[in-house]
């Protein structure tokens, strides 16, 4: 069993991480201040921790499946091999995370912000990231199929060798990106910024 007890905070996680416990699931830490601490391999799965402050903690290999995460501010936070899949992350802070080979399988990230953030080889899959700010982020060979990136900032991202088969890019902006080796099969790209600066209208 997770710890669901009320009157959990930052300072009772902490002492139960340090004795070893990792099993926190379905924990309500709602505003709770963790800036700049090793949670490395902790299991969050289902809690709530909408609008709390994450930025610069290790969450490597953390599990926070269907965590509810609206809010949050993980600013430069490392969370390589996560795995977030049906996590709610509206409206989130996520510049300059370190999201590589992560897992984001049906994640929400509406309206987040992920400007230089790393994602190369993370699962996106029909993850969705409506108006979502990815300027300069790193999705090299990122598998993003069925994605809802519509209205979406990729200006400057590199998308280098990227699976974005059958996502919606309806209006996204492309500017000055990289899609070198980029599956763009079955696309939708109506009215997205390319590259060049030119406005897609289809075939």
């Amino acid at each position: 069993m997770g710890y669901t007890l009320e009157g959990m905070n930052a300072e009772k996680l902490l002492k139960q991480y340090a004795e070893g416990d990792r099993d926190f699931r379905g924990v309500d830490l709602s505003g709770v201040k963790l800036a700049r601490v090793n949670l490395q391999e902790i299991d969050l799965s289902f809690a709530i921790l909408d609008r709390a402050n994450l930025s610069q903690v290790v969450l490597s290999e953390a599990n926070l499946t269907g965590a509810s995460l609206a809010e949050v501010n993980l600013f430069g936070a490392s969370m390589e091999l996560a795995n977030l899949s049906e996590a709610n992350l509206d409206r989130a802070d996520l510049r300059e995370v370190n999201l590589s080979e992560a897992l984001l399988f049906k994640t929400s990230l509406t309206d987040a912000q992920l400007q230089k953030s790393v994602l190369a080889e993370a699962i996106l899959n029909r993850t969705y990231l409506r108006r979502t700010n990815l300027a300069e982020a790193i999705l090299t060979e990122a598998y993003m199929r069925g994605a809802n990136l519509t209205n979406a900032n990729l200006t400057n991202a590199d998308l280098t060798k990227a699976n974005l088969e059958a996502a919606f890019l309806i209006e996204a902006n492309l500017f000055q990106a990289s899609l070198l080796e980029t599956n763009l099969n079955q696309t939708i790209l109506t009215g997205a910024i390319m590259p060049n600066g030119t406005c897609y209208q289809g075939e």
